[in-house]
């Protein structure tokens, strides 16, 4: 008797260590590789974003956050393909998850795929608790754009400041048109509403800069392409910047 109440004991214990964690023990863990992967990918520490991303994969392969994030990781890395096969990993997961629907035609935008990319836009806006709809807007007015449809382009990008007015990415892209067209004053203003809600838009600094210089006001834009060096010393737009100011000084006889 005392040998048959050992052995339920020992059935038990191993019973015990046979029974996995629940499901949410797992997400937790993977939550704080994920949380500590967002805030290296928002430093730019991509290698290190990548490293806590697979670990969270790892943890919880479930988690259509985690492959939207090293699908983001992947396209600022440059490998479109692996950026692709997470993008669609997530969607896999989640069909009408809006963030990875709108990355993923973001990406297809970068691979020139405009259908593709207006496609997937269209499918994220269309799931009503979309959070930042303003951004979808944004990317699918400038598809349009890239299309030669400017009237689209134009509706969606009112769009999307209707959602956020302070949406700077919007103005940008409003000032690009209208600087294409020659319509300075449209594009002075938009530029500088890009940069009043984005003070790193190096982008709209440097535009900005090319529109007081075709405005005349040189001074002025011998100023904002001077901050650019100031704010972003390596950056492309930095050097962009460094050629308008040599070109001014030799104008000048300097």
């Amino acid at each position: 008797m005392r040998k048959i109440f050992w052995l339920f004991l020992l059935l038990i214990f191993y019973g015990c260590q046979s029974v996995e964690p629940p499901a949410e023990f797992y997400h937790e863990r993977a939550a704080v590789y994920l949380q500590r992967a967002f805030v290296y990918y928002s430093e730019g520490r991509l290698a290190e974003a990548l490293s806590e991303a697979i670990k969270a994969r790892e943890v919880y392969p479930d988690d259509p956050e985690v492959y939207n994030l090293l699908g983001l990781i992947y396209m600022d890395r440059g490998d479109l393909s692996l950026a692709e096969k997470n993008f669609r990993k997530a969607l896999q997961i989640r069909p009408d998850f809006p963030e990875a629907l709108n990355n993923l035609g973001s990406l297809y935008l970068i691979l020139d795929k405009t259908e593709e990319a207006i496609s997937y836009f269209k499918k994220a806006l269309k799931n009503p608790f979309y959070q930042k709809p303003f951004i979808a807007y944004t990317n699918l007015a400038w598809a349009y754009y890239k299309k030669g449809d400017e009237e689209k382009a134009l509706y969606y990008l009112n769009k999307a400041l209707e959602y956020n007015p302070r949406y700077p990415l919007a103005y940008f892209y409003r000032g690009m048109m209208a600087f294409q067209k020659g319509e300075l004053e449209k594009a002075r203003l938009n530029f500088r509403r890009a940069v009043r809600f984005n003070r790193q838009d190096m982008a709209a600094r440097y535009f900005l800069g090319l529109v007081y210089y075709r405005l005349g006001k040189v001074e002025k834009a011998r100023k904002i392409w001077r901050s650019i060096l100031q704010l972003a010393p390596e950056s492309r737009w930095a050097l962009k910047a460094e050629d308008k100011l040599l070109t001014l000084e030799e104008l000048e006889g300097k």
